[in-house]
Parts: C-alpha cells; sequence; structure tokens
C-alpha cells in the first residue's frame, strides 16, 4: 500500500504537469475547479460509514455482508442526494455551460469512488490490500494514458474529466469482483433499519470531521475560481499540487503511531510522551528540507517545469512550503487527540480551522489574488497546530524544552543548506542544486546533533 500511494503520486504529478503544459492556465483552473468542487461533495456520499463498516466488521467479520449491503443501500441514496445537491448548487452559482458540464462529469466520477472506497475497506477488513494497491495504481495509468492520448487528439476539456471517470467505473467493477471471488461477499444492496441505526450513530462524529476536513482543503478553489477567475486558479494549483504531493509522509507516520498512542495512553503516559516527542521530532526533520528547499528553488522549478505561462504560481508556491510545515506538525498532534479520546475537540478545532479559513479567503483573495489564498491555507494550517498542541498538555508531559531544541538544531541545519541550494543553483542549475542539498543538510544535521547516529535506526 505504501508503495501504490508513492507510486500514485508520482503518475498523479507527472500526469497533472502535462495537463497544465497543454492548455494552459485558464483550462487548468477550469479542470481543477470541477475536480475540487466534486471532491467536496462526494464527502455527503460517505459521512463516516466506511471508516465505521471496516472498524466493526473487523470486530465480527460474520456480519460483514449485512453491515456492507446496508452500508451500500445508504451511500446510494445519499450519492442520488449529493449529485442532485451538487446540480442545484453549481447551477444557483451561474457558471458557464462548460464549467457545469465538467462537474457534472466529476461528480459521477466522485461516486464511483466513494462505491470502490467501501468495497476496499471490506477488503481491508480481511487483510487483502494487495487488491486495492493493485487497484488504485492500475487506475491512475489508464487515467493517464487516456487524458494524454485526449490531449494528443485535441479533444475539449471535458474528455479530461472522462479519462478519470472510465477508470474509476472499471476500478468499482474490479474490486467488487474480486470481493465476492476471494470472500463470499455480494455487492447487494439491502435496507437494515438496525443496522443502520447502530452504524450511523458512530458514524457521526466521524462524519463531521469528514465534512470539516473537505471543506477546509478544498473551498480556497472553489472561491478562488469565483473570487478571481480560472486563470487565477490555475496558477494555484500547481502549488496546491506541489503541495500535496508531499502530504502522503505525514499520513504514513501517523497511520502506524495511532494504534500505539491509544495504547500508550491506557498503559504508558511516559512513553506516550517520548513517542510524540520523536514523531514531531522526525516530521520535523523531514519536512524543512522540502519546505527550505523548494522555496529557494520555486523559480525554476515553475518556469523550467510548468513554463512562464505559470509565473504566478511562484509566490503562492513559496507561501505553501511553509503552511506545509504546519501540516507535517499538526499530523501527530490530531492523531494524538483521536487515539486518547479528544475526538470531539479535534472536531472542534477543524471546524473552528475551516470557518477562519473561508473568512480569510473571502476577505484576502479579492485584493491579493492567489496570494491570498495561499495566505489562508498558512493561516488554516498555523491554526490547526496551535490550538490542537494546546490540549496536548492534557493528555502527557511533553517535554517542550526538548522540542524547541530540536527545532533550533533543524532550522539552522535547514539554513546552511537552504544558502548551499542557492549558491549551487547559480552556478549551475536546479538539479545539481537538489543533488548538493541532500548532501549539505545531511552533513548538518549530525553537526548540529539535531539527529543522532543511534537515532537513525528509529527513524
Amino acid at each position: 500500500m505504501t508503495v501504490s500511494s508513492i507510486g500514485q503520486k508520482i503518475i498523479s504529478f507527472a500526469y497533472f504537469t502535462i495537463i497544465a503544459r497543454s492548455i494552459g492556465a485558464e483550462n487548468t483552473g477550469k479542470y481543477f475547479f470541477a475536480m475540487s468542487f466534486a471532491t467536496i461533495f462526494v464527502v455527503f456520499c460517505d459521512l463516516g460509514l466506511t471508516n465505521v463498516l471496516v472498524r466493526e466488521s473487523a470486530k465480527d467479520k460474520t456480519k460483514s455482508q449485512d453491515y456492507f449491503s446496508t452500508v451500500l443501500w445508504t451511500k446510494i441514496v445519499l450519492s442520488i442526494l449529493t449529485y442532485l445537491a451538487a446540480f442545484v448548487a453549481i447551477n444557483l452559482m451561474h457558471y458557464p455551460i462548460e464549467t457545469k458540464h465538467l462537474v457534472y462529469l466529476a461528480c459521477v466520477t466522485m461516486l464511483f469512488d466513494t462505491m470502490h472506497l467501501s468495497i476496499y475497506g471490506i477488503l481491508r477488513v480481511f487483510g487483502n490490500l494487495r487488491y486495492e494497491a493493485v487497484g488504485a495504481v492500475s487506475s491512475q495509468l489508464i487515467t493517464m494514458i487516456l487524458g494524454t492520448t485526449f490531449l494528443y487528439l485535441r479533444l475539449p476539456l471535458i474528455y479530461l474529466i472522462l479519462a478519470f471517470t472510465i477508470p474509476s467505473f472499471l476500478n468499482m467493477c474490479y474490486a467488487g469482483t474480486i470481493l465476492f471471488k476471494k470472500n463470499q461477499i455480494r455487492i447487494w444492496p439491502k435496507w437494515d433499519s438496525a443496522i443502520f441505526k447502530f452504524l450511523f450513530i458512530i458514524a457521526v462524529p466521524f462524519a463531521l470531521t469528514s465534512i470539516f476536513t473537505r471543506v477546509y482543503g478544498y473551498v480556497d478553489s472553489v472561491m478562488l475560481s469565483k473570487l478571481a477567475g480560472n486563470e487565477a486558479l490555475g496558477w494555484y494549483s500547481i502549488p496546491y499540487k506541489i503541495t500535496f504531493a508531499f502530504q502522503f509522509i505525514p499520513f504514513a507516520l501517523t497511520a502506524s503511531l495511532f494504534p500505539r498512542f491509544s495504547n500508550y495512553f491506557v498503559t504508558d503516559k511516559d512513553k506516550l510522551a517520548r513517542v510524540f516527542e520523536q514523531s514531531i521530532k522526525y516530521l520535523f526533520l523531514v519536512v524543512m528540507p522540502i519546505a527550505v528547499g523548494i522555496i529557494v528553488l520555486a523559480h525554476d522549478l515553475i518556469i523550467k517545469i510548468f513554463t512562464i505561462e505559470y509565473v504566478n504560481s511562484i509566490a503562492p508556491l513559496k507561501i505553501l512550503m511553509l503552511s506545509l510545515i504546519f501540516t507535517f506538525l499538526a499530523a501527530p498532534v490530531t492523531v494524538l487527540l483521536n487515539a486518547c479520546d479528544r475526538q470531539k475537540i479535534q472536531t472542534a478545532i477543524i471546524g473552528f480551522v475551516m470557518i477562519a479559513n473561508i473568512i480569510a479567503n473571502f476577505f484576502l483573495i479579492p485584493r491579493f489574488g492567489v496570494v491570498g489564498a495561499a495566505f489562508a491555507g498558512l493561516l488554516g494550517n498555523f491554526l490547526l497546530f496551535v490550538l490542537a498542541y494546546g490540549f496536548v498538555r492534557k493528555i502527557a508531559q511533553i517535554s517542550h524544552v526538548y522540542l524547541i531544541k530540536t527545532a533550533f538544531q533543524v532550522i539552522i541545519a535547514a539554513g546552511v543548506m537552504g544558502l548551499g541550494v542557492w549558491w549551487v543553483d547559480k552556478m549551475t542549475n536546479f538539479i545539481f542544486a537538489i543533488i548538493a542539498g541532500a548532501i549539505i543538510y545531511a552533513v548538518m544535521v549530525l553537526l548540529t546533533r539535531a539527529i543522532k547516529f543511534s537515532e537513525l535506526k528509529i527513524l
């Protein structure tokens, strides 16, 4: 699954780069808006039911078919209602007919996605993760092949959405076939009111968190399209995609931390504190060279990879790289809250940050355009980290002095690396600068004792 996730990210980023270079900023903005708009609405098709389906089925696998059938029936109804809501919303916003058509098809794609999400959820219950890994990479690869072909044939923009719709449908069929063949679980929706009530009550906090997170993650794109236009959104989509490409790193780590945090919260509070401190330290060690390196090389990366048409993407890329630091740091903090029975606090924090982000976008985008949207994102991630971290001390005795000392050491190492990257880039090119930066940073973290040889194994 980890290899699959990385492969999927690489293919996705390569494909988006091809799109951005081929269709220009304005059309890229239309395409990105349609996908972002659909992504916000699709969360209402699931409402946390897949998470509950996996958890409860894992407790008693004999009930998997009953749980799955009820969830499937519920999601079909929710999908119809969600599609109608998206249809009404996009028409009320008075977008051009081309944009509406893009959204209509993008929402169909997302409906297929939400169905195979639950199917793969059941496969996870039975430990069959390799099928999900194959399906994810294959789907992304087919999308890239179809999309590149459509670009070569110079077909209308809607065909780029269709390049997602076809693989998503095939992935749903593939997942359903595997589920039946391997586990004899049928893709058969069936209403059971008792099961629905049982699952839905558990799903409520998951649903709220999912809604807040999804809106927070994509509302800036929708607001930017409406307040600044598609071309501005096209410029913003590049730094957004670059930033998003690195987010699998903290999510991968926190996936392994969640059960450890839950266990240590009950059995060993001191160990809970130490593991939390180490997770913050290691994520900071990883994110700083990424953020500093891309900030220094932002101009070359944008111009040489995406062309001069995206020169207005440079400033928001630098801002979103600063935001990425707080994304990494917030990951273990939010997981700690969820693992230690503070999920209501976590949901409230995300809800507050979502509202603050919307307000910031509303005031900053009309005045500063894409830079304003980037600043709103930075503010949101900063608030998420700071507010969540404020509750950590109520859970475990964290050594703030240790974390501040580590931050100081890493900042020095990253700062020296940044100077080295800037100089090498100026003398040669950004490829050699990246290599030089990796070497300089590795040496500096050892010299500053930000990390010791004995800690490398733990990392």
